[in-house]
């Protein structure tokens, strides 16, 4: 970090080794026991977003992801095909790691990678969806140049998947939309309006809102996670019913005036 890198990707993976004595066991990939995972975990405390390949082992013995990718900091990448399909070898989460891992995936079958001819080939294995992603991820960062701690690229990130709702241990939560990650991190901590808040978050069947400090008329809108307007309503608001909308996450503009606030919710 001292010498300015904002980010990095580790295609490493650490589970046995030829001297069983130096191995690890899958109960050791609980996000602190690897030494490369506690390094892993330091450099994202300093400020370096750490983005690492899950692992190819989710059609062998050992299955689950390894180090560094158990740690709760970084960025854990599987694998699918083109078509968004689960790839076989990808390692796969378990109850050892103390957060949902992988944490996303990206394309990492059938890849078109360069080889050592400097041709053009396709080969498989999360060493390549890893990269694949963190090259997003940097230009995600330079879209949001304010936002730090690295933690908080990487919650947009998840947030933005195909499946952050109901995440499973092959795809974690899904394949990212890095413009709706985009569009998470312009709009959080986006307001300007004073004395209003809406909650709770998650919600099911009714957002209340409280503007019981304001005076003026209020024009509440909430936007999916295309960025399309799928509800307005103007006046004194408490509370609107939202028990038809699906699982997801929306933004909640709420203007008065010429001030607005803008929340993040989640619809479970």
């Amino acid at each position: 970090d001292s010498l300015g890198v904002d980010i990095i990707n580790t295609s490493l993976g650490y589970t046995t080794y030829d001297n069983p004595n130096y191995s690890y066991s899958p109960s050791d990939m609980d996000g602190n026991t690897a030494f490369i995972t506690q390094g892993a975990t330091i450099a994202s405390e300093k400020g370096l977003l750490v983005v690492t390949s899950a692992g190819n082992s989710g059609a062998n013995s050992w299955q689950i992801v390894g180090a560094p990718a158990d740690s709760p900091l970084v960025l854990s990448v599987g694998a699918v095909n083109a078509s968004g399909e689960y790839a076989f070898f990808s390692s796969q989460g378990s109850s050892a790691q103390p957060t949902q891992k992988p944490d996303v995936v990206a394309q990492g079958f059938s890849a078109y990678v360069v080889d050592e001819n400097n041709a053009i080939v396709q080969n498989n294995g999360t060493s390549f969806s890893s990269p694949i992603l963190c090259g997003g991820v940097a230009c995600l960062m330079q879209a949001l140049p304010n936002t730090t701690p690295p933690n908080d690229i990487i919650e947009f990130v998840r947030q933005s998947a195909s499946q952050y709702t109901t995440p499973d241990d092959f795809l974690g939560h899904g394949i990212p939309n890095l413009d709706l990650a985009r569009n998470l991190g312009l709009s959080i901590n986006d307001y300007n309006l004073r004395g209003v808040s809406v909650y709770p978050n998650p919600f099911q069947e009714k957002l209340v809102i409280n503007a019981s400090d304001l005076d003026a008329i209020i024009q509440l809108s909430i936007y999916n996670q295309l960025g399309q307007l799928i509800y307005t309503k103007k006046g004194r608001i408490e509370a609107i019913d939202v028990s038809e909308l699906n699982s997801g996450i929306y933004v909640v503009s709420v203007i008065s005036g010429d001030q607005s606030a803008n929340f993040k919710l989640i619809k479970n």
